[in-house]
């Protein structure tokens, strides 16, 4: 049974109804109306629609548009009442979560399990929609009950404002407008608003609604915005009843992980070939050298899985082709990386060159999208126009990815021009999709709605396409191809898209800042993240501060979900400036190392990450299944741990439930601090680089009381930084060789760590 309130609000009286149902039902009346649905396990959906409509579904949801199973119990109700019973005061139940509608017509959700008030609304404004969208859209205004003391709140996408949880209580608070994020030139295409937040009072939050607008989140009050939308649409889950077997040490945010990914999306599976080094730079300007540095990487015994070929390898914007001139024979360099145990990501833009004054188009496919209405139209002209200028005489417009033929048309041609040689692996470049001017709402119309109704959304539809080509035309399996995307959405993850750290700097200030960012991108629900290792924008290989860093930055990068080097770096490129481009600086681990010293360094966490894969997978694939992140936060892993909980030790994370790492992110560091968690009496600590083990909180140069310990970690050598196996005390063949790849103890793994390749000693 699938319960569903309705509730018109009439003039200023307020009245409540309930009705059970079999199926989804509407009521008509005049003012506005509310259905509560179960939806998902623990977790109830709310919709309220404009004044004069009736409940209608967003243009696109953050939730599948199919009602996932409810909960898979039924907690009894207070007083041995029927959670079913169609009473005006009845609140409708799912599981452990309750949703009702007070006398003054506001949203209150509580836990069944201990009556706990979740969420509170405290009002609901309508405004006129700005700028007017489709007919009878609005804008709309919804506030809860701030955050109580010491509450904090994770997730909310990706930021670069070097904290892991969003806002706590009596601490600080979170804005976000969500026009920021998608323009680069407020976030150089590194900062992700995703709608979806956990708190720590148990309870986890999806705004359904794909609009530009706003969110805060602090002491105050919670307030999310929509510029233009025909109602609000949100989803709230909690934590399941304690049960005798639930472990002390559960996550209070797995269980709200999990439900988020029931109605999101899971994740598709990374194929096993992006689990190991992504070799990249800003660029490779042609085949030949593409393929001598794959054999460079061959040749020295170093580890690489995936080489990439970056933007501008294309005759013109929109081409979706490799330049003849430059890339003569795509299927033999498919075929040669292949045979090296190398795949090829290619990157892909969604933008098409606006034709010459004269009319002359500049791109191949120009026509077909302009007599198709396949691209965005200005919302002045209703044609299209310059959405982004960028190597392209005339400008470019943006490809409508909500429109389904647009999407068909662009992956077809992007399969003739590159995925028919067997690519398996794109990379969704400026996915925002980027702009060049800033966009409030009301600049552009496609297909689905307009810029204020869809914009955040796009990115959503336009990894959905390349999905649907991988899966649907290509045949591919599901864990056999990849999308690295520089934006994302809730759900994005079950297109297969991952997300990166965008156009970050090289300097330490932005190392700093990924590990953190990485963190909460992972507690939004994004399976795999990565960072530019050596930061994207600059960094000289001949500079001595650039050359500490990049060699830290690995050490960060290797224990990363993904493992990949990218860089626009200056100094002295490789090669001439043809038809084919420039090259920049070299950006290969051979040309990065200044000294033996520091090649070594490299070397050994690229072999240490080469050792992990399984792991890697492993955790993967257990993210697939259940929304835990591959990339820990400790307030994640160790929910009990006071130091934890107070966001204390946010500038460090766990690689699943057995890697600890605290990335040094300072130049010439000679020691660093880490966070210990009490992990006895079954575990102990284990630093990997000599062995040493950890278990009781007394311990020499440590900090910190009963219920962890802070150590700190020798880093004069460039090759150590705070790395921590945590093993089991107990023989456990089953967990070592889970966690340790094919080795049988960490010190095997040590040895094969620190071993170097008999190529790779003569450091070239």
């Amino acid at each position: 049974m699938k319960q569903i309130m309705v509730v018109p609000f009439i003039s200023v009286l307020w009245r409540v109804m309930m009705l059970t149902l079999l199926q989804s039902a509407m009521v008509h009346s005049q003012g506005l109306k509310v259905k509560i649905q179960a939806w998902g396990t623990d977790a109830l959906r709310f919709q309220i629609a404009a004044p004069g409509l009736d409940v209608s579904e967003p243009i696109i949801g953050a939730l599948n548009s199919s009602v996932p199973p409810a909960s898979r119990y039924q907690t009894a109700c207070p007083g041995g009442r029927n959670c079913s019973a169609s009473k005006y005061d009845s609140p409708v139940r799912n599981g452990n979560i309750q949703g009702e509608i007070s006398a003054d017509g506001l949203v209150k959700v509580t836990r069944v399990s201990d009556g706990k008030v979740l969420l509170a609304q405290r009002s609901l404004t309508w405004g006129i929609a700005s700028p007017l969208s489709r007919k009878h859209s609005v804008s709309a205004v919804v506030t809860f009950d701030g955050l109580d003391v010491n509450e904090s709140v994770y997730g909310l996408g990706e930021h670069k404002d070097n904290k892991v949880h969003r806002a706590t209580g009596g601490a600080d608070s979170y804005s976000k407008v969500f026009a920021d994020s998608l323009y680069y030139g407020k976030s150089q295409g590194g900062d992700v608003s995703i709608p979806w937040y956990m708190s720590t009072r148990g309870y986890g939050f999806v705004w359904n609604l794909p609009s530009l607008g706003s969110v805060h989140v602090g002491d105050d009050d919670i307030t999310w915005v929509s510029n233009a939308t025909l109602g609000v649409d949100f989803w709230v889950t909690t934590t399941p009843p304690p049960s005798s077997s639930t472990s002390a040490d559960v996550s209070i945010f797995s269980p709200l992980l999990n439900n988020y990914v029931d109605v999101v999306g899971h994740a598709t599976p990374m194929p096993f070939w992006t689990t190991g080094f992504i070799q990249c730079k800003d660029r490779y300007r042609n085949q030949t050298q593409l393929l001598d540095v794959a054999r460079g990487y061959v040749k020295r015994g170093l580890p690489i899985a995936m080489i990439v070929i970056d933007w501008f390898h294309w005759v013109e914007m929109g081409d979706f082709g490799l330049k003849p001139q430059c890339w003569p024979d795509p299927r033999a360099m498919v075929d040669e990386l292949r045979a090296l145990g190398i795949e090829l990501m290619v990157t892909v833009w969604p933008f098409m060159g606006l034709p010459y004054p004269n009319g002359t188009a500049v791109c191949t496919h120009w026509d077909e999208y302009n007599s198709n209405n396949y691209l965005a139209k200005s919302g002045d002209t209703g044609k299209p126009a310059l959405f982004w200028k960028y190597n392209t005489p005339t400008g470019n417009d943006v490809i409508d990815a909500t429109n389904p033929a647009a999407m068909a048309a662009t992956t077809g041609h992007w399969f003739d021009g590159i995925g028919q040689y067997g690519v398996k692996a794109i990379w969704m470049d400026e996915a925002e999709p980027d702009h060049a001017q800033y966009i409030s709402g009301g600049q552009w119309d496609f297909h689905a709605g307009s810029d204020a109704e869809v914009l955040p959304a796009w990115v959503k539809y336009w990894s959905s396409g390349f999905h649907k080509q991988f899966v649907d035309n290509m045949g591919q399996a599901q864990d056999d191809f990849f999308i690295l995307s520089r934006n994302a959405w809730a759900g994005t993850w079950s297109n297969g898209a991952a997300l990166w750290s965008g156009d970050i700097g090289s300097d330490w200030g932005s190392l700093a800042t990924a590990v953190s960012a990485g963190q909460s991108a992972s507690l939004s629900g994004v399976p795999l993240w990565t960072t530019d290792i050596g930061g994207y924008g600059g960094g000289d290989p001949a500079d001595p501060s650039f050359q500490h860093l990049i060699v830290r930055w690995f050490q960060f990068g290797a224990l990363c979900p993904l493992f990949r080097l990218h860089g626009h770096r200056s100094g002295q490129p490789d090669g001439p400036s043809d038809e084919c481009g420039n090259t920049n600086g070299h950006n290969e681990v051979w040309n990065l190392a200044a000294d033996a010293e520091k090649y070594r360094a490299i070397v050994a966490t690229m072999q240490l990450r080469e050792n992990l894969r399984n792991y890697v997978k492993r955790l993967n694939d257990n993210a697939v299944a259940t929304g835990a992140p591959m990339m820990r936060a400790m307030a994640y892993q160790f929910p009990r741990d006071p130091v934890c909980t107070s966001n204390a030790a946010e500038a460090q994370f766990m690689l699943g439930d057995d890697w600890l790492i605290a990335p040094v992110t300072k130049i010439n560091a000679t020691s660093w601090p880490i966070y210990l968690p009490q992990v006895g009496p079954t575990h102990e600590w284990v630093y990997f680089w000599n062995l040493t083990t950890t278990g009781a909180p007394q311990h020499d140069g440590i900090v910190g009381g009963a219920e962890g310990m802070w150590v700190k970690i020798d880093t004069t050598a460039i090759a150590d930084f705070p790395l921590f196996y945590r093993r089991p005390l107990q023989p456990c063949d089953a967990c070592e060789t889970h966690s340790l790849g094919a080795h049988s103890s960490v010190k095997e793994l040590l040895t094969a760590v620190t071993t170097m390749p008999t190529a790779a000693k003569g450091f070239e």
